[in-house]
């Protein structure tokens, strides 16, 4: 005996009853369903399979489709920069290249010159942010070194007394590199106040000038091909501001580290290398303010060969800050197997 049961089905009724139904015919395609579920996050083609079947009313979601599937961007592979691994900076001390991505970061800053991209550079003291500029350009480098105290003279130029007691104007470091198409190096650029640096500014755009206000008969300078800015700061150091106007002009901007394995290359110990991972990790965390950079991994290698180690380790302990040297040292008596503590006559 068959029973036959009339109702009225509400809305939600009406949806369910239609996905059994769909679902019923599907039953015989099951298997190949399953399959392009499977595989549709990593093959569009399987979820074209998956949309043409199913009703917008089958209830399934369509993760993979051509529509919602993300396409990984091209990217544009460029020619590798290569540089020599060794160059003399003009005190004559060696730098070593390092990688600035896929290329050699000389070779990455001779680049940026050439197509007017300033660079900007931050990271801790003693990274070799100064090195790099250096051994790049050589006897080019115009330096001034920034703090609280920098004047626009300090740039541009001013008049300076002579002997006979007459004044005598004399060009500031930016004038000099703008006027012989050279590069100015502005180390520690964060502790100079924002409104001495904006005279920085129209040679660093499409202007390429500078009024030299101070001394009319000068007039206005224009920068010659080849001129070049390259910033260096320690963003954790008191008292640092860069303006939204300077960062934009410093197209390209990288964080200088210190390479561990080429520390070990260059003859530092490989104990006091791995001391100085540990405190960088405390640093990262907050732990401690300071941590050894190359400038004072070299050092200990040379202080070492003359005086011992324990004299070495214990003046790396006094390098730190009053307030970090419990930790480093502790950290160095870890690692050395012994109490060291901080040099005291």
């Amino acid at each position: 005996m068959t029973i036959t049961i009339t109702a009225t089905l509400n809305e939600n009724e009406k949806v369910a009853l239609d996905r059994l139904n769909n679902l019923e015919k599907l039953s015989g395609k099951l298997p190949e369903l399953l399959i392009a579920v499977g595989s549709q996050a990593v093959n569009a083609d399987q979820a074209e399979i998956i949309k043409n079947n199913l009703s917008k009313s089958g209830g399934l979601t369509m993760r993979g489709s051509a529509e919602t599937t993300k396409k990984k961007v091209k990217e544009k592979v460029a020619e590798t920069l290569n540089a020599d691994e060794a160059l003399m900076r003009p005190n004559g001390e060696l730098y070593y290249t390092r990688n600035w991505g896929e290329h050699k970061d000389t070779a990455v800053l001779k680049q940026l010159r050439s197509i007017n991209q300033f660079a900007l550079f931050y990271g801790s003291p003693g990274t070799g942010k100064t090195a790099l500029v250096e051994a790049t350009f050589g006897e080019e480098v115009h330096t001034i070194l920034g703090s609280g105290d920098t004047e626009v003279a300090d740039l541009v130029g001013g008049y300076v007394q002579t002997p006979s007691g007459n004044f005598e104007w004399i060009d500031g470091a930016l004038v000099k590199a703008a006027e012989r198409g050279e590069v100015l190096f502005i180390d520690e650029i964060g502790l100079i106040d924002p409104k001495v640096l904006s005279v920085v500014y129209g040679l660093m755009d499409g202007r390429r000038e500078l009024p030299i206000t101070q001394n009319p008969e000068r007039g206005t300078i224009k920068a010659k091909d080849g001129f070049y800015v390259v910033g260096a700061t320690n963003p954790n150091a008191v008292g640092v501001v860069l303006s939204e106007a300077l960062l934009s002009r410093f197209t390209a901007q990288v964080e200088i580290t210190t390479d561990w394995v080429l520390a070990k290359k260059l003859g530092v110990p490989a104990i006091i290398t791995t001391a100085s991972q540990n405190l960088a990790k405390k640093f990262s965390s907050g732990e401690v303010s300071w941590c050894p950079q190359m400038r004072e991994l070299l050092a200990f290698r040379d202080l070492e060969k003359v005086f011992g180690t324990k004299w070495a380790v214990s003046n790396l302990i006094s390098s730190a800050p009053e307030l970090d040297r419990p930790i480093v040292a502790e950290v160095l008596s870890r690692v050395y197997g012994e109490e060291v503590k901080t040099a005291k006559i």
